[in-house]
């Protein structure tokens, strides 16, 4: 049998490769590299921005057609359209109930058509739900748009995360996964820019241009190449490898793949030691024993917490309401362009993480920016008991809050999601992260009309002040550091339950080098 047509267990077996035992290399590759894998992630990155504008279009519809704050023109123009305060909340709410229904489709679906024909197919909804928007005559119609807009960003977040963490080197993954967070921010900001200098309908008209360049974009991207060789297509595996190493020579990425091979060869055989000839009743409780695994279970806890922590932290539940918001506040800008600030604000934000992020690491920039977050929330709490202060005290910490959220605290749960889950269920895992993310975004969305009722708005900003500062202790003691680490190394932290404060980053060779002479002098 060919090896390039084998399974890994196949190529293993047949000797295309030893099984050494010894442990994984990383492999360094040039510029051209670095420029390919570059090309990947901001094309790839064009479903990102629509992810960023479907999230931030429940914030435009609400700014002009809510009740509190519609205007008498548009209450003339479009009276069918104007919203209660029960209307709203389903409309600032129901992307996220309906996100969950694509996560976990797409969860399912990844593992068996891969995760480019998944990011291909997701443009179709995406298109559908801003032309629904743009020809909304009722309300109900702009539920069915925001419906299938959620159904998209849930059907697409899993195999963007997974295609990212399995097609980056090391070196550059953390920067291009942040790249996201640039690029959805990039979404949100560029639908509040569309928001302040024309009307809503065109706004959702211009939105549905961007799923067909996504569409073409992605045309052209290779398959991932851990996904390739899982299905035992090795020479597809192959070329796709060289394609995002700079287009490299066979013999230039044969280490890599390899230890591709080697790695995806480990993670079939702890999956394959279940009888396939199993009842439909046994082939649940075998796959539920292997979720309940440390290397499945500790990472999924870790991120439901991490997503919760930095949900409250970064205002997702009062975002759709954010313009009545900064109307209470008093803000001496016209909102519609205070909207335009945070999205530049959180854009920056997410630019410095991207460039930062290898430098400083994760784990210290998400317990900065917890911790800057936690006092400012505190201030803003202090300013909502009394709203007579001067509109600029509360302006500045927005645009702290906002900027430190995009720069430590949103794009965390997201990059770790790319690289904490084992390979044989990395699909799966990230798409069912996703939906229940988006289960919780929905619940403490839809309730925050009910949480401002009930504690008013310095109560509600209070609670959000507590659930930041708990996170930052969660942080501190569970957080590991995953900056310079390859999968399998990340794999066997959970694996091996060790401390997070001590799993730190690799030392580079200078560092070593340099001790090894502190050493010798003494």
């Amino acid at each position: 049998m060919d090896p390039y047509t084998a399974t890994p267990g196949e190529v293993q077996h047949k000797g295309f490769m030893k099984d050494t035992g010894e442990p994984e290399t990383t492999v360094k590759y040039g510029v051209r590299s670095a420029c390919s894998q570059v090309t990947v992630s901001l094309a790839q990155n064009f479903l990102i921005i629509i992810l960023g504008m479907s999230f931030g279009m429940p914030t435009v519809i609400l700014g002009v057609l809510d009740h509190n704050v519609a205007s008498n023109q548009t209450r003339l123009e479009s009276p069918q359209l104007i919203m209660s305060d029960e209307q709203s909340s389903w409309v600032g709410s129901i992307l996220f109930l309906f996100h969950p229904v694509g996560a976990v489709i797409s969860g399912y679906i990844v593992e068996g058509i891969g995760r480019k024909k998944v990011m291909l197919i997701v443009c179709i909804p995406f298109f559908l739900g801003w032309i629904l928007l743009y020809n909304a005559q009722t309300v109900n119609m702009i539920l069915l748009g925001t419906i299938m807009l959620g159904a998209g960003m849930g059907f697409c977040e899993g195999p963007i995360m997974s295609y990212l963490g399995e097609v980056c080197e090391p070196r550059i993954r953390g920067s291009l996964t942040l790249l996201s967070g640039v690029s959805g921010n990039g979404g949100a900001l560029g639908i509040f820019f569309l928001n302040a200098i024309t009307d809503w309908r065109t706004t959702t008209l211009i939105s549905s241009v961007v799923p067909i360049l996504a569409f073409a974009m992605i045309l052209f991207l290779p398959e991932s190449p851990t996904w390739l060789i899982y299905k035992g297509r090795m020479v597809d595996a192959e070329k796709s490898l060289r394609w995002l190493r700079g287009w490299s020579k066979k013999d230039k990425v044969m280490v890599e793949f390899e230890q591709m091979v080697r790695d995806v060869t480990k993670a079939t055989k702890k999956s394959s030691g279940i009888p396939t000839k199993l009842t439909k009743r046994d082939k649940f409780h075998s796959g539920l024993n292997y979720v309940r695994r440390s290397e499945v279970l500790g990472p999924f806890r870790m991120l439901m917490i991490l997503f919760f922590i930095t949900m409250i932290s970064s205002f997702i539940p009062m975002r759709p309401y954010i313009i009545e918001v900064f109307h209470m506040f008093g803000l001496p800008m016209k909102p519609e362009w205070v909207l335009v600030l945070t999205g530049v604000l959180g854009i920056t934000g997410s630019l410095v993480s991207s460039v930062t992020v290898n430098k400083f690491g994760k784990r210290p920039m998400s317990l900065w920016s917890t911790a800057i977050c936690f006092v400012f929330f505190l201030i803003l709490s202090f300013c909502a008991m009394n709203l007579h202060w001067p509109g600029w005290i509360p302006l500045t910490v927005f645009c702290i809050c906002f900027w430190v959220s995009g720069y430590g605290m949103l794009p965390l749960p997201w990059m770790l999601m790319a690289e904490i889950f084992p390979i044989e269920i990395r699909g799966v895992a990230c798409g069912i992260s996703a939906a229940l993310n988006s289960f919780v975004s929905f619940l403490t969305t839809k309730s925050y009309v009910n949480t401002i009722a009930w504690f008013g708005l310095h109560g509600t900003l209070f609670l959000y002040t507590f659930v930041t500062g708990v996170g930052f202790v969660y942080m501190y003691f569970y957080l590991p550091e995953t900056e310079d680490r390859t999968l399998q190394e990340i794999t066997d932290f959970f694996v091996q339950n060790r401390s997070a404060r001590e799993f730190k980053r690799p030392k580079s060779k200078r560092q070593v080098e340099r001790n090894k002479d502190i050493d010798s002098l003494m």
